[in-house]
């Protein structure tokens, strides 16, 4: 039986697409911790503030992010005064969120970085391979993906 080949790690199609997702993850939290949020935090005044998703859940599910590590976002955000829960229940999960207004500017704080983010990918491939790439990612997104411990 022949010996199979060794493992090359940097060739490895996982890694690549890891470690890329880093680097791009790794440049707009640099530009996000100017503003004092994590890129979890920034989903969240994304979801809240321009998809108008209020409920927790809900929030996590547009995320893509488990209720635990969800609340932990919403508890530290209410904390930096970004967010606020409207108490209609002892129940949190079916209490809406809403932005504050320190919410509201540093969500507006962050478009011009994001999308200089943006453009430091955009920069790197041409329209057609940002189409390809875009097509080919949500290839490998579809089917079961369970909620992750954090975005």
């Amino acid at each position: 039986m022949e010996k199979p080949k060794p493992y090359d790690l940097h060739s490895g199609l996982g890694y690549r697409l890891t470690l890329a997702a880093r680097i791009n993850q790794q440049g707009f939290e640099r530009l996000l911790a100017q503003i004092g949020i994590t890129r979890q935090m920034w989903c969240v005044l994304v979801a809240v503030g321009n998809m108008d998703i209020s409920l927790p859940t809900e929030i996590a599910k547009y995320i893509g992010i488990n209720r635990t590590s969800a609340s932990r976002s919403l508890r530290q955000m209410a904390q930096k005064g970004l967010v606020e829960r409207l108490s209609k229940s002892g129940d949190g999960r079916t209490n809406p969120i809403t932005l504050t207004d320190k919410g509201r500017e540093t969500l507006e704080a962050s478009i011009p970085m994001i999308h200089k983010a943006q453009d430091n990918l955009r920069r790197r491939l041409s329209l057609e391979e940002q189409d390809q790439l875009s097509d080919l990612l949500g290839k490998l997104m579809q089917g079961d993906t369970p909620p992750v411990a954090g975005i």
